[in-house]
């Protein structure tokens, strides 16, 4: 199924709702403001800037970090990270991610907080705008094959107003890292 989902109204989420959490104005909070350099938020903040875009929207973000996944997939990081720092295939790895780090945003021999630290709003809002690129192909209540958003900005299917979810955050993640050991580092899986 279709995405239905626009990144910008996304992004606009994202920020009310950082705004309310860390009581800022939503003035001060931009689409590219790191959340914990920018904005200052700590960890807890981000456990629940999670659950609340996984709540507004009706999916579940990843709880693992991408990095964590890539450990699992390949038995260790030695090809993602290098001495502390991200190798050019941890980069591309990541900006590969639901996050969708932009072209630039990351550098190789970047410590894996740093990136945690540089994350930004924009990160956040791709990372569940792009969970959305994972609906089921068909909607299991009727079959149908279009998505779009109801009047509450919930994605529906449009055939019969069935509420529809991405897969699981972790799951989708997962599955991302696996294709990019694949196409990228096949003889290390």
């Amino acid at each position: 199924m279709n995405n239905p989902l626009e990144l910008e109204s996304v992004i606009a989420s994202t920020r009310e709702i950082l705004a309310q959490l860390l009581v800022l104005d939503i003035e001060d909070i931009e689409a590219d403001s790191s959340i914990v350099e920018d904005l200052s938020a700590d960890s807890l903040d981000i456990v629940d800037l999670s659950f609340q875009l996984g709540r507004r929207y009706g999916c579940v973000l990843p709880k693992t970090s991408v990095l964590d996944h890539a450990a699992a997939v390949c038995g260790d990081l030695q090809a993602f990270v290098d001495a502390g720092g991200l190798t050019p295939a941890g980069k591309a790895l990541l900006e590969g991610s639901l996050n969708a780090y932009a072209d630039g945003q990351l550098r190789p021999g970047m410590k894996p907080a740093d990136v945690f630290a540089a994350t930004t709003v924009r990160n956040w809002a791709a990372q569940c705008h792009n969970l959305f690129d994972h609906l089921p192909e068909s909607c299991p209540q009727c079959g149908g094959k279009h998505a779009s958003l109801s009047p509450q900005n919930l994605v529906v299917c449009s055939s019969c107003s069935a509420r529809l979810s991405p897969a699981d955050g972790d799951q989708v993640s997962r599955l991302l890292v696996e294709k990019f050991v694949a196409a990228n580092l096949q003889e290390r899986v």
